[in-house]
């Protein structure tokens, strides 16, 4: 079923969908130079569109690949209340190409947030300070590089299951969106994560893990103490990940990515909120949920549908990479509030 004539709230000025693939990173030539051109062409026509929206605020829709939480503390659903965010860690800077920074924040309108959603029933986490990595800096580093919006992070356990349903994130979305509806402030949508993909990663049950395999799970442990200790694990990963993608391995599914984007462009809650835990490990990897924060993105717009920017099967970055935006269901003017 398609959504017809959904109500968006009129402070929503610019929503996007996007991946964070690490290969946006310090890896951009290896791909082939044309399809290069069409991801940069890409992100600039997303850039513009952000640009011309001049939102007051960012509503971040990201996981949190075990840099803040562990195995030990794994919210289903958390919100970070805090004026101040930072990101990225020292040992991520080189590859992410981007110095840490202070990322501003807005506890007023988070703590707003989490009250509502309590009171709809969801048990969300309350955490502090994010530490940001690729999960929001790689899609800003493209969208907008200043890290100038103030930014209410709102974190889906996409890594260690048992998961939440896509049914469950679309429903805390319209929580959310009921909250922008009756708020003043501009208000920017992004969600960061997907599509396809098979990065590498520890499963807690693996009768025989590898080096790499032994150290991540340390690190899925500890959380942000693992990190510090272990700081060479991220370039250990990426030289796994470089290792995979050379192979003959099978690591996007094409097919899979750009169904997903025609519901979306379709505005199919139904289709979209049906996939089981199952389906998206088999179909899309492990890091294909991290389509559940396209799918609260898409709850706090009431189901409207997007289109896609555009979309790469990159095998040089084993993933899908896309951008979806709703500019063409929001109106283009805004009055000032």
């Amino acid at each position: 079923m398609t959504a017809v004539a959904p109500a968006i709230p009129s402070q929503i000025v610019a929503a996007f969908s996007t991946t964070h693939t690490p290969g946006l990173g310090d890896r951009m030539h290896e791909p082939p130079p044309d399809q290069m051109e069409r991801l940069r062409s890409g992100f600039a026509a997303g850039r513009r569109i952000l640009d011309d929206a001049r939102p007051e605020l960012l509503i971040a829709f990201v996981n949190d690949h075990f840099d803040m939480f562990s195995l030990g503390n794994m919210p289903t659903f958390a919100i970070a209340v805090s004026d101040e965010h930072a990101g990225p860690p020292a040992d991520a800077e080189a590859w992410l190409q981007m110095k840490r920074r202070r990322v501003a924040g807005h506890a007023g309108y988070a703590l707003d947030l989490l009250k509502e959603a309590i009171k709809a029933d969801f048990d969300v986490t309350r955490t502090g300070s994010s530490e940001f990595v690729h999960n929001l800096l790689m899609p800003l580093k493209f969208l907008r590089p200043e890290c100038d919006i103030p930014v209410v992070p709102v974190f889906v356990n996409c890594f260690a299951p048992p998961l939440p349903s896509f049914r469950r994130c679309y429903e805390l979305g319209q929580v959310i969106g009921r909250v922008i509806a009756r708020r003043p402030e501009r208000v920017a949508l992004l969600a960061s994560g997907g599509i396809s993909h098979w990065p590498p990663f520890a499963h807690e049950d693996d009768p025989q893990p590898d080096e790499l395999a032994r150290r991540m799970l340390r690190i899925q442990h500890l959380g942000a103490a693992g990190r510090r200790a272990d700081p060479g694990v991220r370039d250990l990963l990426h030289r796994k990940e470089a290792e995979l993608a050379a192979s003959d391995r099978e690591l996007i599914n094409v097919q899979w990515d750009r169904r997903l984007l025609e519901l979306f462009g379709q505005g199919d809650v139904e289709a979209l909120t049906s996939f089981t835990y199952d389906e998206v490990e088999r179909d899309g990897g492990n890091g294909g949920h991290e389509m559940s924060l396209w799918v609260m993105l898409m709850g706090a717009l009431g189901g409207a549908p997007g289109h896609t920017i555009f979309y790469e099967p990159v095998k040089e970055w084993m993933g899908g990479v896309g951008l979806l935006s709703y500019d063409n269901v929001l109106p283009r003017q805004r009055p000032d509030h």
